[in-house]
């Protein structure tokens, strides 16, 4: 590193020291302004003095997280535990079926009527709850989830298929 340098950094280190103790001294009215200005200089001082390796080093990680954080806003968000689902019209094919059956579907019929995987089955009856077209339930009796399409099923049924 060059002499000029050197006491460019330290020079800079030094006002950033004197600008942080007015800033922190009850002495001083301008507190808020010197402490900020303080810390620019103290900072830049530090980053003059910390040589070329370790700016590179700096500059390689800020340029990594800059990466990363870019890629997560690209992927999609998901939450923990959900699959995406591959066929985007499954939950109007879901509704058919629902109008078929009177309102009334499970995952393992879905699976086997449409021939889609369970994972994926379940993926497209989640979302039919989501949107608010189904209403998950449960058949004690026989140990499985049923899901209730109240749109096709009951009294208004019968208006509906006309």
């Amino acid at each position: 590193m060059k002499l000029s340098q050197r006491l460019i950094g330290w020079g800079l280190v030094a006002v950033g020291g004197i600008s942080l103790f007015v800033g922190l001294s009850p002495l001083f009215p301008i507190g808020l302004e010197a402490f900020l200005l303080g810390s620019v200089f103290f900072a830049a001082g530090a980053w003059v003095l910390a040589g070329k390796e370790l700016r590179d080093v700096v500059r390689r990680a800020l340029r990594a997280a800059r990466e990363v954080r870019q890629s997560t806003r690209r992927a999609a968000p998901r939450v923990a535990g959900t699959i995406e689902l591959l066929d985007r019209l499954l939950p109007v094919r879901i509704l058919k079926l629902a109008r078929e059956m009177h309102g009334i579907l499970t995952v393992a019929q879905v699976a086997m009527e449409l021939n889609v995987p369970l994972d994926q089955a379940q993926a497209g009856l989640d979302e039919c709850v989501r949107a608010g077209n189904a209403l998950p339930d449960y058949d004690i009796a026989r140990g499985h989830a049923l899901y209730r399409f109240p749109e096709f099923s009951g009294p208004d049924r019968d208006l509906l298929s006309n």
